[in-house]
């Protein structure tokens, strides 16, 4: 796999080719994101973010060096307070928020035993929220979670009906 720095996002790819094919025509216009949806009781964990106001998944940029996974574990734990476990790569989105295209791969994973969520960062994000994965639609959502919430609902019916 090839490590490329673009504008302080590392990015792990199994080809070049992938940034162009996403129509990227500069580094500067690209960003690499990982994210980890966690899930209880079938409700998802969100964090109501202030800048855009919507719920978005824990999350963020990869930083130069770090894997996909150990970014996402990392900005969980920034966000929420909370070490995770079971990371499990479910698949990626490629959004685009203020005029900046970004690659949001999707990691599944579990609160560790007696964690309990907080928010830790209180300048960005103004509320936690566990969302019943079923109705979404009451939430003022990041295109990513709405994308996401069909997506797994469509899977697990699918597995459980297949």
């Amino acid at each position: 796999m090839d490590r490329i720095n673009l504008s302080g996002c590392a990015i792990i790819l199994a080809s070049l080719r992938e940034i162009g094919a996403l129509g990227v025509k500069s580094k500067e216009d690209f960003c690499l994101n990982s994210s980890l949806p966690i899930i209880k009781d079938k409700k998802l964990l969100l964090l109501f973010k202030k800048k855009h106001l919507y719920y978005e998944f824990p999350g963020g940029k990869v930083k130069e060096g770090e894997t996909l996974k150990e970014a996402a574990a990392r900005e969980t734990k920034e966000e929420i307070g909370c070490e995770v476990e079971g990371l499990e790569y479910f698949g990626f989105e490629d959004i685009r928020v203020e005029e900046k295209d970004f690659r949001g791969h999707v990691y599944l994973a579990e609160l560790k035993d007696s964690e309990s969520p907080k928010i830790t960062e209180p300048d960005l994000f103004g509320d936690l929220l566990w969302l019943p994965i079923g109705d979404p639609q009451k939430y003022p959502l990041a295109p990513n979670v709405k994308k996401f919430c069909e997506k797994y609902i469509y899977t697990r019916t699918k597995a459980n009906n297949g």
